[in-house]
Parts: structure tokens; sequence; C-alpha cells
């Protein structure tokens, strides 16, 4: 038994404390570690014996320094707490660990200065390439500044800069299956909540509501337009208001459809009795809400896979692809015939 005394006089692990273990040069012990090709392989499974049972790794960032190249990945997000991202997350880890990457997830909560760090450590660790699933338009001059447009993918449309990579899906189809959905089951006085602002998707979609629902003769009626994650408690608060409510709501985004749901219910208000309500994203909290959310599916792990192919794809051949996704409806419960 190890005493803590022997504990405390112990070395410190190092590639040095390897060497001398192995009786080899540290530099024998580096290469070992970062390039197994040129070192014997007998040697080589005598310095990783040893490593092993001194129990001595050596460090992704560490490797990458030597190598100046890694394989870790960041995937920059504005919250973590938002579902969405949180499934982007997870299956891109998927992606990224059946390619060889590590992926480092790294949370801005809206903070551009915070995106400029992770761009900056970017380059610290030579990361072959980063993925930004953005809560606020692309600021395009950092990714410029950064001289990152090559190593960037980003999941949204960037405007007016044609050199990113994107992957997104495409917004104003997904509004139309929501419309036609509502309409086949009798509703014309259709609702809508924004939610998050700043993306294009954001503008995107609510500019598709607005003009789906004019050239169906309809009167838009947008409860709220708010940047916040409180837009769909306001949007329902706006609702109860009305002396002449819609008779069905579509969110632009599941998240927004939950608090809509939530704060009508607190009102008394039924889902799909008194109101039919849609969101967008297809999150799999959907299919266990009370009632189980009708929404526009995104599919997120496409999103996730492409997007780390788009990547590799121009570390290649230096081509820049937009990659636009096909949404799809999925009816639950929250959506039925109008009631009055």
């Amino acid at each position: 038994m190890t005493t803590s005394t022997e504990e405390e006089n112990m070395p410190d692990l190092s590639i040095d404390v390897v060497a001398k273990a192995a009786g080899v040069h540290r530099s024998t012990v580096s290469r070992a570690f970062s390039r197994p090709e040129a070192v014997k392989s007998e040697t080589r499974e005598h310095i990783l014996r040893v490593a092993e049972g001194l129990g001595y790794t050596m460090s992704p960032l560490a490797q990458a320094l030597r190598r100046k190249t890694s394989t870790i990945i960041p995937l920059i997000v504005p919250d973590i707490t938002n579902p969405f991202f949180a499934e982007l997350a997870k299956t891109m880890t998927q992606a990224a660990d059946e390619r060889g990457y590590q992926l480092m997830l790294c949370v801005t909560n809206g903070d551009p200065a915070k995106t400029d760090g992770y761009f900056t450590a970017m380059q610290a660790m030579y990361a072959p390439f980063g993925i930004v699933a953005p809560s606020t338009k692309v600021d395009t001059e950092a990714l410029k500044r950064f001289a990152f447009g090559h190593k960037v993918v980003v999941i949204d449309r960037v405007e007016g800069d044609s050199s990113v990579p994107t992957v997104t899906v495409d917004s104003r189809q997904g509004i139309m299956l929501a419309l036609d959905h509502l309409h086949g089951l009798g509703h014309t006085r259709i609702g809508y909540v924004s939610g998050i602002a700043g993306t294009h998707t954001a503008q995107d979609r609510m500019d598709a509501y607005l003009e789906l629902t004019a050239q169906s003769g309809s009167t838009p009626i947008v409860l709220d337009s708010g940047s916040d994650l409180d837009a769909g408690t306001r949007g329902a608060e706006h609702f109860l208001e009305m002396d002449n409510p819609p008779t069905a709501i579509i969110a632009a985004n599941d998240m927004v459809a939950f608090a809509v749901i939530s704060a009508l219910g607190s009102s008394g208000v039924r889902v799909p009795e008194d109101v039919s309500v849609i969101g967008f994203d297809g999150l799999a909290l959907g299919a266990r809400f009370n009632p189980a959310l009708t929404t526009i599916r995104q599919p997120i792990a496409d999103m996730g896979h492409i997007a780390i192919e788009l990547a590799e794809k121009q570390n290649v051949d230096g081509s820049v692809d937009h990659i636009v996704l096909e949404p799809e409806l999925l009816v639950r419960r929250s959506t039925s015939g109008p009631r009055r």
C-alpha cells in the first residue's frame, strides 16, 4: 500500500519521468505519442506500457501545440439551456467521434466578445475548423478579422458573404407547411409569435408568415415579435386581451410554443380545444409535452453531420457549399379544427 508520504515524494508525471523510466530520450517519448509512425513498433509499445503503468497520458492540447494541428473542433452555441442546441451538440458529438474529432462545446450566452474569444482559442489550439450555431446574425467581419472564413461552417444563413459554408433549413417551406396544416383544419385567423430574434432564420420565418398569410387573403396577426425568451408569455397575454383572437398560433420555435401553451393553460385556455398551437424545431421534448406538440421538424442530426462534411470538404478542395434542408410536418395533439 502506498502511504501519503510516498505519494507526496512521487515526481510529477511528465515526458521526462516517462523517458527515465523507459530508458529512452524524451524526444522518443514525444514521438511515440505525437508521431507513432516515426518510432520502431517495439520501442513505441515499450514506451506506452511504461506510460500506462505510470498513469501518464499526453493531453490533446499538448499534442496540438507540438503538431501545430489538432482534432479538436469547437461548436459555438449561444445557449445550452435551449434544447435545440443541446440536441445539436449531442448529434455533432457523435458525428465528430465517427470522424476522429473531439468536439469542444463553447457557450457564448449571446455575447459577441465571447465568440471572438473562442476564435482566438481556435487559433491557439490549431483547430482544423469550427461550427457556429448563432443566436445573433453572424459577424462576418469577425470571421474576416480572424481569417476564419475558410475554417468555419455556420448553421444559419450568412447574408452578403458567400465565402462561408452554411447549412440551414428552408424556413419558408416550414411556415408554409404549418399554414397549410392549419388551413386544412379550417383555421383562417392564424396568429404568430416570433421569439429569439437577430438570426437570419428567425427573420426568414417571420417574413414567410407575413408574406404567405397576406397571399392567402388573411390579415397577419403578430402576437409578439420580441427578441427574448419571454415572447411566448407575452404573446399569450396579447391573445387573452383580444376581443377576437386567432383560432390558431404558429410559434417560431418549440420553446416559444411551450411557453405559449403553458401561459394560456394558466389562464384556463385549453390547447387544442380553444386554440391550436404549432411549433418549429421538432425537439424530442415536444413528444412528451402535454399536449404533445404539433411542430415543423428540422433534421437536427443531419445538420450536425453535414456541417462537419462541409468543413472537411472545404479543407480539402476549398469549395464553399450552402445546404438548405427540407423540414417536415409532425402532427400531434396540439392542433385540431376551430371550435368557435
